[in-house]
């Protein structure tokens, strides 16, 4: 595992011990940041579940503003802090150590606002719908968000809600990447 582009470039990065904490993979990454990468620039990145934090990582090298990330395992956090201290970033980050619904309503009553929110639940996980909500209807997605999930090719992911689309999915083997937008532009 390794950063692909930017400003940490090649810097590799360590990976979980065990099953609990599933990377995505390089391949799968680097299809996400060649869609992203013209707007990356500047942004404000939420990495849920981040795991070894690898994709925030990535934003931070391609050079967004800030990035904010979210894993509510031990190991995780772990791995997120060893990862940002290998590639020598000190700062432009948040760790947030609690559970994905928790940590985004603490967002959203501090008016916390992103640009792009990458989300990679573990697979057998399903409340989709309900995370997207919460991206949506409170704020914490403005007009020109984007909601990414990655997820299992068999998943029930939304196709969209009251407030939301799904714009476009990039399936690479069992592994997709659905981006979400807003249905019309918010004022």
């Amino acid at each position: 595992m390794r950063v692909i582009s930017g400003q940490f470039r090649g810097r590799k990065l360590r990976g979980p011990r065990g099953a609990e904490i599933r990377p995505t993979g390089d391949r799968l990454k680097e299809s996400l940041f060649n869609i992203l990468d013209p707007s990356i620039q500047g942004t404000v990145f939420v990495d849920v579940f981040a795991g070894t934090g690898a994709i925030g990582i990535e934003a931070l090298s391609r050079g967004a503003r800030q990035v904010v990330f979210v894993d509510s395992s031990r190991e995780g956090c772990r791995l997120i802090r060893e990862n940002l201290e290998l590639c020598g970033i000190e700062g432009g980050f948040r760790l947030l150590s609690s559970d994905v619904f928790t940590a985004l309503r603490l967002l959203v009553r501090e008016g916390f606002s992103a640009d792009i929110l990458f989300m990679d639940p573990p697979y057998q996980w399903r409340p989709y719908r309900d995370l997207l909500e919460v991206c949506f209807r409170t704020g914490l997605a403005h007009g020109n968000s984007r909601v990414v999930i990655e997820h299992d090719r068999k998943a029930e992911v939304p196709e969209d809600g009251d407030d939301y689309h799904r714009a476009r999915t990039v399936r690479q083997g069992h592994k997709c990447l659905s981006f979400y937008g807003f249905k019309s532009p918010r004022i």
